[in-house]
């Protein structure tokens, strides 16, 4: 099976997605980027490797040579898990949602604001209650997922819409992987900064 990681820059701006191919542990980290680029990592400086799997390590470490698509890393400092956990990625999409504590009934829309792989900021016209649970449509992942998220406050917004911070809960390992996933592509997929 294939280790995937997502290479960001120390900022946390995605770079590349990576297989890593030499074994874990090594001194010397070793990686096939899985998309060509212009990008001379070499020049970057520190870069993150954010794993896609629980089981693997995420690290920080320094691009020492690269060849077209091969990458040859010295690892540094091991990232814990809140590395995954506080990848945060612009979206928008429409949605609903579903109430599971019951202070409404009935299906509400709602518009993806951001999502990590810990939850989701969005957008809800209909106001919530601070840890109020409910059921939101994940659209963005290879299979919509239905997802419960506890509401953890309402976020300032120069939207008229009200925003709104969530946490996801009662996850299982299929629906971690399938929202790491989404994310890790997401980020991949957008255009850098200049």
């Amino acid at each position: 099976m294939e280790r995937l990681y997502l290479i960001l820059d120390s900022q946390g701006a995605a770079l590349a997605q990576a297989v890593l191919e030499s074994p874990p542990g090594s001194e010397v980290v070793q990686m096939r980027l899985l998309r060509e680029t212009d990008e001379d990592f070499t020049k970057i400086g520190d870069v993150q490797l954010i794993a896609l799997d629980n089981n693997a390590t995420s690290k920080r470490g320094v691009v020492t040579m690269q060849r077209g698509e091969r990458l040859v890393i010295r690892p540094g400092a091991v990232l814990g898990a809140q590395a995954r956990e506080n990848l945060r990625i612009q979206t928008d999409f429409e949605s609903v949602m579903y109430p599971v504590t019951g202070y409404w009934k009935g299906q509400r829309p709602i518009r993806g604001h951001d999502l990590s792989c810990g939850g989701l900021a969005f957008h809800s016209e209909k106001s919530l209650k601070v840890q109020e649970v409910v059921q939101v449509v994940l659209p963005v992942t290879d299979s919509p997922l239905l997802l419960r998220a506890k509401i953890l406050r309402d976020l300032p917004t120069e939207d008229p819409v009200p925003l709104y911070a969530s946490r996801f809960v009662d996850l299982c390992l299929d629906e971690e992987m399938a929202i790491r996933k989404a994310v890790f592509s997401i980020q991949v997929s957008r255009p850098k900064a200049k």
